[in-house]
């Protein structure tokens, strides 16, 4: 169909979505913009950035800029473009004016919307199907995630990452502190961290963004650096979470009194084997009572020691791990410990890399006030919506999108 034609197959001012879909959700974001001479409303510059991102190649203004450039009338009035009457065509932004948009976003609460998105699609349900297209190596590794038997409480990772190519004006670097579950890496708050502070004194402002009912009794992972005594006392007792905390020697007296209980005489609760990517691991967790005497509401110490080698190789690499939990054994199986503190590594696997690698974000030199976290929470609504769909693997998905009507179709957009 032509696209004359095809754009008069768009009803000017109709609905675009008889449900709350990605453009309702984007809608939610308030526009800080002045109302005087704004012609794009910011859901739709948003959901192009989105559209645009799903496709492969397009990791930047410019190529966002570019995209949409290509779509077709019917596509613009899908994305909600506005309708020139003179020209009978539907308007197109260009970079500027993308750039203008999202560089006055506030991150918090664009990462709010496109969580309510994602937890929309996230809702139990049928099983999806595997999008046509995806290899047999990824269904088979979709299978056994799938498969595999999760521990009885949900679980959040925190984590830092650095956007290396973005700074702000005063040379400072930009790091953005995430809360991702470890179910399917989806992000459930994000904020940008102060060029004046660090991590520490964000996390409690992090995970104030998360509701009561997403984070009530669901175990909070974090790596040695949050392993703070104020964290414990603000999960437990104010916000009614859980906490399994690595611990190291950046807390050198509780790190030597973990080291100082009586391991040898402790038994190997559970021991877990696995071969791939190009080594072979062995896990083994050993876990010892404690009574709120280490560390506020403590009561598991957990001592994991990783073995590894390579399969060309008989020299093993060993390292030992301490942790400390609220939970009780009963509550908390050494299984369960070994599957979350493994696991944690979901945000650097399934979303840090992925960034940088399949997004190019630390290619990204973007500098423009919040621009650079407005980025970051639109790749992450991407990347959650393809592993929402399906997809095993990201870089895939976004080469099976690259049509317009493809990554519409993709995040629902009728």
């Amino acid at each position: 169909m032509p696209s004359a034609d095809r754009a008069a197959a768009v009803p000017v001012g109709a609905p675009l979505a008889g449900v709350e879909g990605l453009l309702d959700r984007l809608g939610q974001v308030v526009d800080p913009r002045d109302p005087r001479g704004v012609r794009y409303r910011l859901a739709t510059l948003l959901a192009i950035g989105v559209c645009a991102m799903s496709s492969v190649g397009h990791n930047s203004l410019t190529a966002i800029a570019e995209w949409v450039r290509r779509c077709d009338q019917r596509e613009l009035g899908q994305l909600g473009c506005p309708f020139d009457p003179f020209t009978g065509r539907y308007r197109v932004p260009d970079e500027r004016t993308l750039r203008d948009a999202y560089g006055r976003v506030d991150p918090v609460d664009l990462t709010a919307a496109g969580y309510g998105h994602l937890a929309t699609l996230a809702r139990p349900g049928p099983t999806p199907l595997t999008p046509d297209g995806v290899g047999e190596r990824e269904q088979r590794r979709a299978h056994r995630s799938a498969a595999a038997n999760p521990p009885r409480r949900a679980a959040i990772a925190v984590d830092g990452k650095c956007l290396r190519g973005a700074k702000r004006p005063d040379g400072s670097q930009v790091f953005i502190l995430s809360a991702v579950r470890h179910s399917d890496a989806v992000t459930v708050a994000a904020r940008e961290i102060g060029a004046k502070t660090n991590e520490i004194p964000e996390f409690a402002p992090l995970l104030d963004q998360i509701s009561d009912a997403d984070l009530t009794d669901t175990v909070i992972t974090v790596d040695a650096l949050h392993a703070q005594r104020a964290h414990a006392v603000y999960l437990v007792e104010q916000r009614h979470a859980h906490y399994l905390f690595t611990v190291k020697d950046n807390q050198p007296t509780l790190a030597a009194q973990l080291r100082a209980l009586p391991w040898k005489q402790v038994p190997v609760l559970h021991r877990q084997t696995n071969r791939g990517h190009g080594r072979h691991e062995i896990r083994e967790v050993q876990v010892v009572t404690v009574d709120d005497l280490l560390f506020p509401h403590a009561r598991q110490v957990v001592r994991i020691r990783r073995r590894r080698r390579r399969p060309d190789t008989k020299t093993w690499t060993i390292e030992v791990v301490y942790a400390i939990t609220d939970l009780p054994t009963h509550q908390a199986r050494p299984e369960e410990i070994a599957a979350w503190a493994r696991d944690h590594w979901t945000i650097e696997n399934s979303v840090h890399w992925i960034r940088d690698v399949t997004f190019g974000e630390d290619a990204s030199q973007v500098r423009t006030h919040n621009t650079p976290t407005v980025m970051a929470a639109l790749r992450d609504i991407v990347r959650g919506t393809i592993r929402l769909a399906g997809w095993a693997n990201t870089a895939s998905a976004r080469r099976a999108h690259t049509n317009p009507a493809a990554a519409l179709a993709l995040h629902g957009i009728p």
